[in-house]
């Protein structure tokens, strides 16, 4: 039996090439709500509540090859709104808007390091 349990997940950390590029993809392409840029960082709020989760980016000169690495996922309420905002924001995107088997409309584009995040929303 372990001797600790986790509470909730506290933070997701990108590391990033490019604050301020990377500030702009995620502030006005993906909507994040900024909360403060400090000492070559910038955080981010998803959520609210309990169920709130700081999402941070993170300077650093050579960041892991985007092959490698856990995948990012935010539910949205309507991926075809959500694809086009992005489109026309200048992103990338990877993957156009499909249906998957377990239930998910998912759509992927990337950021400006080239990490993939997943633009899902349920189907039931």
């Amino acid at each position: 039996m372990a001797d600790f349990k986790i509470q909730r997940l506290h933070t997701i950390i990108v590391p990033v090439k490019d604050l301020e590029k990377s500030i702009t993809f995620y502030k006005d392409v993906l909507h994040l709500e900024e909360d403060f840029v400090e000492n070559g960082m910038a955080y981010f709020s998803l959520g609210s509540g309990e169920g709130k989760v700081s999402f941070m980016l993170h300077i650093i000169d050579k960041p892991e090859p985007v092959e490698k690495g856990v995948v990012i996922e935010l539910m949205v309420d309507d991926v075809i709104a959500a694809v086009s905002s992005i489109k026309n924001a200048g992103a990338e995107i990877v993957q156009e808007p499909i249906d998957r088997e377990w239930g998910v409309k998912e759509a992927v584009v990337a950021d400006p390091d080239g990490y993939k995040i997943w633009i899902v929303e349920s189907l039931s």
